[in-house]
C-alpha cells in the first residue's frame, strides 16, 4: 500500500511539472510569431509633425485603381536610398517607395523600413 501512495505521488508531482511548463512554452512562441508585410507605391504627402507619410499604391491591377495607405515612421524605421540612409524629411513627394512591416501575435503592425527606389 505504502509503495502504491509512492507511485501515486511521483505521478502527481511529474504531472503537475509537465502541466506548468507546457503553457509557457507555448505562451512563449506565440510571442514570437512574426510576419512580415510590403507595399510599393509612390509618395503623396509627408506629415513631420505627425511623422507619417501617406503612399498611393495599386489597389486593383485590373480596373486600374488606387488607394492611399497611411504609413506611421517611428525612431526605428530605417528610411533607405541605396546605400543611405535618409531622414523623414529626404522623401519628397513622388518618391517610389517599397514600405516593409512586420505583424506581431497580436495583431499590431510596425513599419520596419521605407526604401526610396533610385
Amino acid at each position: 500500500m505504502v509503495k502504491i501512495m509512492k507511485l501515486v505521488v511521483i505521478l502527481l508531482v511529474v504531472i503537475g511539472v509537465g502541466g506548468i511548463a507546457v503553457p509557457s512554452y507555448s505562451q512563449e512562441k506565440v510571442e514570437q510569431q512574426v510576419t512580415s508585410a510590403a507595399g510599393s507605391g509612390e509618395v503623396v504627402s509627408v506629415d513631420m509633425v505627425k511623422s507619417i507619410v501617406v503612399v498611393k499604391q495599386l489597389k486593383d491591377p485590373v480596373a486600374n485603381t488606387y488607394e492611399n495607405i497611411t504609413v506611421p515612421v517611428s525612431a526605428e524605421t530605417k528610411i533607405l536610398k541605396g546605400d543611405a540612409t535618409l531622414k523623414l524629411s529626404d522623401l519628397k513627394v513622388g518618391d517610389k517607395v517599397k514600405v516593409k512591416s512586420t505583424i506581431d501575435a497580436s495583431g499590431a503592425s510596425k513599419v520596419v523600413s521605407i526604401t526610396v527606389e533610385a
